[in-house]
């Protein structure tokens, strides 16, 4: 790696026009070291991009260094060069000396002992600093070890259903829900649904976007948890990883399914099953959502299992027939969740799909039902009142396929929204 390298790459960041689209989220600037994680394909790189568009309308343009560490340009780099980044852009600007410098490091994990390097620009120079990482590399517990308390962590998904609609060109009216406008909107969620929200699948045929999904599955599986934790019995490994994508939205007991593999004869330890789905869980491909109660109760009950996006569900899962239940039932989760929301589930006597806590409370309550009927309507009330009476809430959510509207049961508000419109709520 050499200065003269550095600059060409600096100043070319700089002049770079990168149409994109406008992502719902947006760094802050406080002086800690901003690290973007996520899976896979979800748009680390152009989130990043976005944020030096901001940058550069506010007439910022010459205060920013990108360097992208996988750029063969640089190959090799070794630790001690680092610090020719600053030595070069310092050449280029050196009136911005002393001047905050905003600093974006994309890939920065393939650099060893990158983590010093980055903790002592953070100590010594008035600069923010963005870094990414992908997922079998840099994973966001050893961020919070590595940078030791210094950082804020950005979790990118795939797209929310809004900013599918961004994608695809839509524009949405005001009052949009009772225009014309809401017919090709509830087209376009039928999409969103079958196919999900990773920002490369976007504009190609039905074909094509399966076919890019399921290379992602093979190359996260692969790349993300063979090559990363060195898995031997990689065969095992997918087994469960297939089994939990064919079972999500629902209970999973790793207990019961190391019973399940007993008694099909299959010799593979309870400790490792368990490492296994640490591992799972650790790549941002799964959640496991926990009952809601003490520690001890939460560990002795199963976790619900939700999936990334739902396109990589349909994309791999076996399945005779779309479950659009579950399929609903995950989009909330994962909307959730991008939302910022610490979610649990809610079982006594009957069952609540989503309890949302906030400052140590439960604050909001959701069931998720794409069909409201006469034989599930019952349920579904009943599971969400015990729980609305248990934390003391006025009002409840019932999500639903179309059916709108509100109704008083026992004192309480039940409230049914469409998913559609409710993914499109700020």
């Amino acid at each position: 790696m050499d200065k003269e390298t550095l600059k060409k790459l600096i100043i070319l960041a700089q002049g770079r026009d990168v149409k994109l689209v406008q992502r719902d989220l947006e760094i802050h600037y406080t002086g800690k070291i901003n690290s973007v994680i996520g899976p896979r394909r979800a748009g680390k790189t152009f989130f990043i991009y976005q944020n030096m568009n901001l940058l550069k309308r506010k007439n910022l343009k010459d205060r920013i260094i990108y360097i992208n560490f996988e750029d063969e340009r640089l190959l090799p780099i070794k630790k001690e060069e680092l610090d020719l980044i600053f030595d070069a852009y310092y050449e280029l600007y050196p009136e911005n000396k002393g001047k905050k410098i905003y600093a974006f490091f994309d890939e920065i994990q393939a650099i060893p002992f990158w983590e010093y390097f980055i903790r002592r620009v953070y100590d010594q120079e008035d600069v923010e600093i963005c870094i990414t990482g992908s997922s079998s590399k840099l994973l966001s517990k050893e961020i919070a070890t590595q940078l030791r308390g210094r950082t804020l962590t950005y979790f990118i998904f795939p797209y929310s259903f809004r900013e599918f609609l961004k994608a695809k060109g839509v524009s949405l009216e005001r009052h949009f829900e009772y225009k014309p406008q809401r017919y090709k909107i509830k087209k376009l969620f039928e999409e969103y649904i079958d196919f999900g929200g990773f920002p490369e699948t976007v504009d190609k045929d039905s074909m094509l976007k399966t076919k890019i999904l399921q290379e992602y599955f093979d190359l996260i599986f692969y790349k993300d948890l063979v090559e990363r934790y060195k898995i031997r019995n990689f065969d095992a490994v997918k087994e469960m990883l297939l089994y939990l994508m064919n079972n999500f939205s629902s209970y999973f007991s790793t207990n019961k399914y190391y019973n399940h593999l007993k008694s099909q004869g299959r010799k593979i330890s309870k400790n490792t099953l368990f490492t296994y789905l640490s591992y799972l869980t650790d790549i941002n491909l799964l959640f496991l959502v926990p009952k809601y109660g003490k520690l001890k109760e939460q560990f002795a009950n199963p976790k619900k299992v939700y999936v990334i996006d739902t396109g990589l569900i349909n994309a791999v899962a076996f399945k005779v027939s779309k479950d659009l239940g579950r399929l609903y039932e995950n989009a909330v989760f994962v909307e959730l969740k991008r939302r910022g929301k610490e979610v649990y589930y809610w079982k006594n006597k009957y069952e609540c799909d989503f309890l949302v806590k906030e400052k140590g409370k439960v604050k909001e309550v959701l069931q998720v039902c794409f069909e409201i009927r006469e034989e599930n309507k019952e349920r579904e009330i009943n599971g969400l009142i015990e729980a609305m009476e248990e934390f003391k809430l006025k009002e409840g959510l019932i999500i639903t396929g179309d059916f709108e509207g509100e109704e008083k049961i026992k004192g309480k508000k039940i409230v049914y929204k469409p998913l559609w419109k409710w993914l499109l709520q700020r």
